[in-house]
């Protein structure tokens, strides 16, 4: 499941960048350089956007391994449901204190700009569609993966303890090459994954982790599309503090 959805989040863009550039090239009759194409926006937009058909895909593989093909029930197999002490604003709680986490270690560890600050910068229409994708389709589909069917997988065949530790890096690897060269948000990632892990051991559900990861996204989504131009410069994470700071300054509230 994890080589699958690996597979389809790095294949896609590769499939749909060559067929823009097939195209391109008819179009055109030269081949473009990997520098015009890297600042091509129509280039950049068809391969962000395949992160959605790539994310509808392994949605499928998820149904088609959970359910075994139809003979169990989907939801309930995965446990989607609420924890009798874990709601809604307890989910909004742990987002906000982990996006606070974020922004500690960008005070305290080595950080710079990193591909994903960079793929930020190329417009406000790339901005947007990656922060509907990271509020629409991320959460859900990386939790049902990551916190459910291999959380689930290692935990009845190897314990909880390996379940924790297999499940929390490999989402942080994952995630790592667009965040490659800055320590605080590879750190950031990797305490993310841990906690919603942790917290997916401790409820024994689903859909805890989704509300939580759907939030933390949330929050930088909205900042990526209500910061000014120049406020992108900013670590996401930093953004997020930013906007936090505005929501105290429009309630009248001095934080």
């Amino acid at each position: 499941m994890w080589l699958a959805s690996v597979a389809l989040t790095l294949g896609l863009p590769i499939i749909f960048a060559i067929a823009y550039l097939v195209v391109r090239t008819l179009q055109t009759g030269q081949t473009p350089s990997l520098q015009t194409m890297t600042q091509d926006l129509s280039f950049v937009m068809v391969t962000v956007g395949s992160t959605l058909p790539a994310h509808l895909l392994i949605l499928w593989i998820c149904w088609l391994v959970v359910t075994s093909r139809g003979r169990r029930p989907f939801w309930r197999t995965l446990g989607w449901d609420w924890h009798t002490q874990f709601k809604w604003v307890h989910a909004v709680g742990l987002a906000f204190l982990m996006l606070g986490v974020a922004i500690v270690f960008d005070r305290l560890l080595p950080s710079r700009e990193t591909d994903f600050v960079k793929l930020l910068r190329l417009g406000y229409s790339v901005r947007v569609m990656i922060a509907v994708l990271a509020v629409v389709t991320a959460p859900l589909v990386e939790e049902i993966v990551y916190r459910g069917v291999l959380y689930g997988g290692f935990e009845s065949s190897y314990g909880k303890s390996a379940a924790v530790v297999v499940a929390t890096f490999l989402f942080a690897l994952v995630h790592a090459q667009q965040y490659w060269g800055s320590v605080a948000a590879l750190a950031s990632i990797l305490s993310l994954s841990l906690v919603l892990t942790l917290l997916r051991a401790w409820t024994g559900k689903l859909l805890p982790c989704v509300a939580t990861h759907l939030v933390y996204n949330a929050v930088q989504a909205a900042y990526l599309l209500l910061a000014p131009e120049k406020a992108i410069n900013n670590q996401p994470d930093q953004a997020a503090l930013m906007l936090i700071w505005r929501i105290f300054e429009f309630g009248g509230i001095s934080p």
